[in-house]
């Protein structure tokens, strides 16, 4: 059992970080919201519809008009009493404050790509629920519109939570609450009701989390009953029995948790256990055979897709084009089988080449040789992409030597050396470094640029090889993939040890 106290200091720092950091606003976004509030004849609605196209705005909005509210006044639900409270002058003020960015490449991807899933979300929420409950539809658009926002800071300092996230839970259908604690220190729903509730979010917000966090064992209930989509009479007789689920099942404020788990799981694929569950559930509360509701959702998956102009970011209508039995995101062992490793005829040569390069006197009678000769083997042990980089006597300077599997435009001939610790690490003694999606965020910033525009796809090895004790040569190498199979990573391992001993036969060659 996690120690609680220690849970709640994690907690309280996480709060304390978050709720200063300051969000990106595209500027494009700044000027629509401030032309709606300058507007003399433009109504709260139309001011709010007018930044329902900037959610960020949105939050920072809301956020404001509680913070400065008295302690006895109820908090703002929407975006219209937001601005009613603050004023229109006060707003005015507050967004000329923000932090503004122009292009999209200034905003992380991650943060980007959940903003994504929560215009998703909302169209999702709207389409589903909007009509059939039309006297609540400010609560189920700026619920679904913000719920995903306790997580926008979150990604705004750090991007990679969310590529090893959707990756390990997700793709390798790992226990997300495990995930989280190892990469924030909690579970993630503890983070976002905190948040929700520091900030006063609307009140379906807070509630969605509270179940999440708090109380999950009502929605297990209901997502076992909603698996007999094809008996209703069977699963209106099970929830009369039990009428405290009943009740549970057709709170509105649900509906938001519904269908982030829709969106969440659509991400990954439309025809996985975890999308039929959830459309079941949604079948269950709006008393739907489940093929309306996956024609509903498909149909609102494409609606949402024609908004968007994003090329860089992933929308989960273009997996409605797959087979159904499809994942974007593939299970860790499915992708690790998927990898090949080197054949018997690979091994074979392998073990020429590395023969060859360990041969007393050295057989390379010019450094090209030798060079291609390394190339080789690498190739041999699985490599499909490789660059081997010279270096000067100060270990100052690199001179690209040789390219295999990458196009001489895609890299500077030469570069310079950042005196960053990893790469001092690998500059100061023989070493390697796995760059994988565990340590990128870390490591790549303190790499060369040139290698990680190349190698950054994938996972990657970066060694450093000497002569004579001075480290001479960098080697970068990879699969091509998104993970190296084990083979490959201790052939390669092997290779270096060949390498250096053909490098010191080398420099003592008779001549």
């Amino acid at each position: 059992m996690p120690n609680i106290s220690s849970q709640q200091s994690v907690l309280a720092q996480w709060i304390k970080r978050l709720d200063t950091t300051r969000l990106p606003v595209y500027q494009s976004h700044q000027e629509l919201a401030l032309q709606a509030l300058q507007r003399p004849s433009n109504s709260l609605r139309d001011i709010a519809q007018a930044i329902s196209k900037a959610p960020t705005i949105a939050l920072i909005m809301l956020r404001e008009a509680n913070r400065g509210s008295s302690s006895l006044a109820e908090p703002v639900q929407t975006l219209e009493n937001a601005v009613s409270r603050l004023g229109l002058q006060r707003c005015i003020t507050l967004l000329k404050q923000l932090t503004v960015v122009v292009a999209e490449a200034d905003v992380p991807l991650a943060l980007r790509q959940v903003w994504l899933l929560g215009q998703h979300l909302n169209v999702q929420a709207n389409g589903l629920f909007g009509t059939r409950m039309a006297r609540l539809w400010q609560e189920i658009h700026w619920g679904s519109l913000l719920f995903l926002s306790p997580v926008w800071p979150l990604l705004t300092l750090h991007p990679e939570f969310f590529t090893e996230w959707e990756r390990r839970v997700l793709g390798n259908n790992e226990p997300a609450v495990t995930v989280e604690r190892e990469l924030i220190g909690l579970p993630l729903t503890t983070l976002c009701l905190a948040l929700a509730e520091h900030w006063k979010l609307p009140s379906w917000i807070i509630d969605g989390y509270r179940l999440l966090n708090d109380n999950p064992r009502q929605l297990v209930q209901a997502l076992y009953i909603a698996r007999r989509a094809d008996q209703p009479l069977l699963q209106q007789q099970q929830l009369d029995q039990r009428p405290a689920l009943n009740n549970w099942l057709n709170r509105p404020a649900n509906t938001l948790v519904f269908t982030c788990g829709l969106v969440m799981a659509a991400h990954n694929s439309w025809g996985s256990a975890q999308c039929l569950r959830w459309q079941r559930l949604i079948g269950l509360y709006t008393k739907q055979d489940l093929n309306s509701i996956q024609h509903s959702t498909h149909q609102l998956a494409v609606k949402h897709a024609r908004l968007q102009r994003h090329r860089d970011l992933w929308q989960p209508a273009q997996a409605l084009l797959w087979p159904w039995h499809i994942q974007r995101l593939r299970d860790k062992s499915a992708a690790q089988a998927a990898l090949s490793a080197p054949t018997q005829d690979d091994f074979q040569q392998w073990q020429k080449y590395c023969k060859e390069l360990i041969k007393a006197p050295s057989a390379f009678a010019n450094t090209v040789q030798l060079i291609q000769h390394i190339n080789l083997a690498l190739q041999a042990c699985g490599m499909k992409k490789i660059c081997i980089v010279m270096l000067d006597a100060q270990a100052q300077r690199a001179q690209v030597s040789l390219l295999h599997g990458i196009k001489a435009e895609s890299i500077a001939t030469t570069f310079n050396l950042k005196a960053t610790p990893a790469l001092q690490q690998l500059l100061a003694q023989p070493n390697h470094l796995l760059i994988n999606a565990k340590n990128a965020a870390q490591l790549t910033p303190q790499l060369p640029e040139e290698l990680v525009k190349v190698f950054a796809q994938t996972h990657w090895l970066l060694a450093s090889l000497s002569n004579s004790r001075r480290v001479v040569m960098l080697l970068a190498a990879s699969q091509a993939t998104d993970a190296l199979h084990p083979i490959t990573l201790q052939g390669f391992k092997k290779t270096l040890d060949c390498i250096e001993r053909a490098l010191l036969l080398f420099s003592t060659r008779k001549r």
